[in-house]
């Protein structure tokens, strides 16, 4: 069994909140966390609304199916009977004892129209991403942000941390991003067993869990979108060229995109302004959730075939991403997730903002210190100066140096906390 990071979020929330909602990815790994969570000082039993016996109870009546059922009491999937929110709130509002249902779902709750009660000021909100390289390692957390945020100079952290050499991990990465991070297969060492669970979840996600939440006219521009977002990934997107290259009504496309957002298979990185106005309006960078799927999706089985397909760059950027989203979502300060770019083309590939400061990291693929571009960087410093803190660029080489007061140059090993 492989230690989830988040548990120890989920186990203090159920000593605070009547309900916790734990949501993400189908095959994630929600209900064997939330089962192994039952009976660590917190013992419920388990119904899951997959059981048809359980489901049918679940929407024929609601309210008795909640007032029958003792507590504590984990429902998994519950967004299959959305009306069970409603249920719970009545019960909850009655007594606000803490750990009573532990609920979890692989669709977000909070912004399904078929679900008319959100819980809110009762229910702590978690989403369980797929593996970080650090949980897949037996290591701890990083804490890396809190340093980059709490120093001002890349020499001092330098001596802070002291070790300078690590172990070349660049093929380590790469079977990282071609197996990605869904329990199941990130631990599959055949390549054609990888590929039949790949073929399986998405027949599945398609037929059955989307049709949970949205009704698919469709499937075959369904289809054809998740294979196009596959190789855009980690690019800016342009809705209307792709509505146009799908032949898809714009209105069509932006529900599409709705239902993968909502399932966590894509995301949306937004451009980062001090104008908090203006990163609302700006096109977002897509990324897919998990490098694995795109991989797939995109017929890239081997790093051989990225390569051949010039999409090495993207694809390491959109694993990087989802590392440092799950950084940033297990950390204990309040961080926001961002992109930067400029008119003139300049960018940075994220940044990282905590109050008024920010971190910009870019992230790059060459092993040689000598052949890495720097120029966004120091751009995105010079524009952001009085908030910028430090700059960081990740690459897979063994070296960490400093190239001035405020870059530091760092494997991506010790940024994830592998080498900690």
């Amino acid at each position: 069994m492989i230690k989830r990071h988040l548990s120890l979020d989920i186990v203090d929330s159920l000593k605070h909140f009547p309900v916790v909602l734990l949501t993400g990815a189908r095959q994630v790994g929600k209900s064997t966390l939330a089962q192994e969570l039952s009976g660590v000082g917190w013992s419920a039993a388990c119904y899951t609304l997959d059981n048809r016996v359980v489901l049918d109870a679940a929407l024929k009546d609601p309210d008795g199916f909640i007032s029958g059922t003792p507590v504590p009491a984990i429902i998994d999937e519950v967004q299959r009977a959305p009306d069970l929110m409603r249920a719970i709130k009545v019960i909850v509002d009655k007594n606000r004892k803490p750990g009573q249902y532990l609920l979890t779902g692989s669709a977000n709750l909070m912004t399904i129209a078929k679900v008319s009660e959100t819980l809110a000021g009762r229910v702590a909100l978690h989403e369980l991403q797929p593996f970080t390289w650090s949980e897949i390692r037996g290591k701890a957390i990083s804490s890396i942000l809190t340093d980059l945020f709490s120093e001002r100079d890349a020499t001092a952290l330098l001596k802070k941390w002291k070790k300078h050499s690590f172990p070349d991990r660049k093929e380590e990465i790469k079977g990282l991003i071609i197996a990605g991070g869904y329990p199941t297969p990130s631990l599959l060492t055949s390549a054609k067993a990888r590929r039949r669970w790949f073929d399986s979840y998405r027949q599945t996600y398609v037929e059955r869990d989307i049709r949970d939440i949205a009704a698919i006219q469709h499937l075959p521009d369904f289809n054809r979108l998740l294979n196009l977002l596959s190789f855009r990934t980690g690019q800016v997107l342009n809705f209307s060229e792709v509505s146009r290259e799908l032949g898809l009504p714009f209105t069509t496309l932006r529900r599409y995109m709705d239902i993968l957002e909502v399932t966590y298979q894509i995301y949306f990185l937004r451009p980062y302004f001090v104008n908090i106005g203006k990163r609302l309006i700006k096109m977002p960078k897509l990324y897919f959730g998990d490098t694995g799927m795109a991989c797939h999706l995109s017929a890239a089985e081997d790093w051989q075939t990225l390569e051949r397909q010039g999409r090495t760059g993207s694809m390491v950027e959109t694993w990087a991403a989802s590392e440092l989203k799950k950084l940033i979502a297990l950390g204990d300060a309040r961080y926001q997730f961002y992109y930067w770019r400029i008119y003139t083309g300049k960018e940075v590939d994220f940044i990282i903002e905590h109050g008024e400061k920010i971190v910009a990291i870019e992230v790059k693929w060459s092993h040689k210190l000598e052949d890495i571009d720097r120029s966004g960087l120091k751009d995105c410093a010079r524009d952001l100066k009085g908030r910028h803190v430090m700059s960081v660029i990740l690459y897979p080489g063994t070296e960490m140096v400093a190239v001035d007061k405020h870059t530091l140059v760092m494997p991506f090993g010790f940024f994830f906390g592998i080498e900690a």
